[in-house]
């Protein structure tokens, strides 16, 4: 007989700790807010000179002319395989994730105020995307998918001190959703081996977060631009459900004490919060009639998050603090521009992030690692009025061991890479 005592030590109910680093990290926050910024490998923000400033430098659009509006969408296309370590999963253990391809949209506009102030909209994702393993990953009980959506609302004004000076500033309004799903484990008291006894599912409502950003934007003499900018942290504070299936393992009395330990009955409600990162950027690029070149230094404030808290009303059992020691990161992105026509320009570019993801905090919800990004692009006159950017980017991350410290003890080795794929269409009334 398997006493409720026994059981409640038995049962892995560290379910719920589902939200974590999926929304965080390098592998999960998106610079390349337009296709020529894909092609510039993100080096962007002392260019500025067309509608996508608005997210890599809002004081480019004071000088901007008329009326412009840009809009498009790029595509990613992620893969990871993970080598298992002794004593769990094993050595010979392989796996690899599910194919998945997400396409985070961008849109954006800007307009005259007056001779010098000038306002613009934009939206695009600043973070997202997510990871999906197989229903018989040995991970499973840690994370089989998980999801998550964060949309940017930016509105911003941009002021010209003078024909080479300009300053900008804007509201950034986070509206992030999270789906997640892992199973549920327990040592089976007749076989002493790890039971799948359910499966948990944890999603939001679209919830809200507020923000800020500030910016300049430099001639220095020379085709020489400076530009600087500052995006604050936002918090979000999530609200949603939880939901369980329970699985049988064919036997009955076990299946009914571990029905006693969770509500498969209910949707409880949940609560979490994230404080996404403030980043700065500063760039200095150069130009003539025919070659841009830029660089862009980026520093993510990661330290931001320390732990997350989950909670689940009604269950304090279920709820809990999870630590994760993310520390502040950098990228370094270098892009060049040639102009072969009036019509024609073509991009590339070179990036390298390091990521904020301590050893310890490797897992399947996030198997980041420092990444090599090689871009390449180009823009087309399609009328005076409309252009066409496209760019690609190839990113490789090196393999990443998880060294035998993952605080779920599953260990081993993880390789990343993604390919990016984006278009944009820009227009001046």
């Amino acid at each position: 007989m398997v006493t409720p005592r026994i059981c409640r030590q038995l049962v892995v109910l560290a379910g719920l700790l589902l939200l974590p680093a999926i929304a965080l990290g390098s592998g999960f926050a998106l610079f390349e807010h337009g296709a020529r910024g894909v092609a510039l490998a993100g080096a962007f923000g002392a260019t500025a000179d067309d509608p996508t400033a608005l997210y890599y430098n809002p004081a480019g659009v004071a000088f901007l002319d008329g009326t412009q509006a840009a809009g498009g969408a790029y595509f990613i296309s992620l893969s990871s395989t993970f080598d298992g370590a002794d004593p769990y999963p094993g050595a010979s253990y392989e796996a690899e994730q599910k194919s998945q391809i997400f396409y985070p949209p961008h849109a954006y506009a800007t307009g005259r105020i007056s001779e010098k102030l000038r306002w613009g909209i934009a939206l695009n994702a600043p973070f997202g995307l997510g990871t999906w393993w197989d229903d018989d990953f040995a991970g499973r009980y840690i994370s089989k998918r998980a999801d998550l959506k964060v949309f940017n609302f930016n509105p911003s004004v941009a002021y010209r001190l003078s024909d080479k000076a300009a300053l900008a500033v804007g509201l950034d309004v986070y509206m992030a959703s999270i789906d997640l799903t892992k199973s549920i484990g327990a040592v089976n008291p007749y076989t002493q081996t790890v039971a799948e006894v359910g499966q948990a599912h944890l999603y939001s409502d679209q919830n809200t977060g507020l923000g800020f950003n500030l910016a300049f934007l430099g001639k220095l003499g020379g085709g020489v631009t400076l530009g600087v900018g500052y995006r604050s942290e936002v918090k979000v504070d999530f609200e949603g459900n939880a939901s369980f299936v329970q699985f049988s393992t064919g036997h009955e009395d076990f299946d009914d004490i571990v029905a006693m330990q969770i509500p498969f009955d209910s949707n409880p409600e949940v609560e979490s919060q994230i404080t996404f990162p403030d980043e700065i950027r500063v760039a200095l690029a150069w130009r003539n009639d025919r070659l841009g070149v830029e660089v862009d230094w980026v520093r993510t404030g990661w330290s931001s998050f320390q732990d997350l808290p989950i909670t689940i009303k009604g269950y304090p059992a279920l709820s809990s603090v999870r630590p994760e020691y993310y520390s502040d990161s950098s990228s370094y992105r270098l892009g060049v521009e040639y102009r072969t026509s009036p019509t024609w320009a073509w991009q590339a570019g070179v990036l390298y992030d390091e990521t904020p993801v301590p050893t310890e905090s490797v897992s399947p919800l996030l198997p980041d690692n420092d990444r090599l990004g090689l871009c390449i692009g180009f823009s087309y006159g399609l009328s005076e009025r409309m252009r066409l950017d496209v760019g690609y980017m190839h990113l490789d991350f090196p393999k990443r061991s998880t060294e035998g410290l993952d605080g779920d003890n599953f260990n081993g080795v993880y390789h990343n890479g993604a390919e990016l794929l984006g278009f944009t269409v820009v227009y001046k009334f």
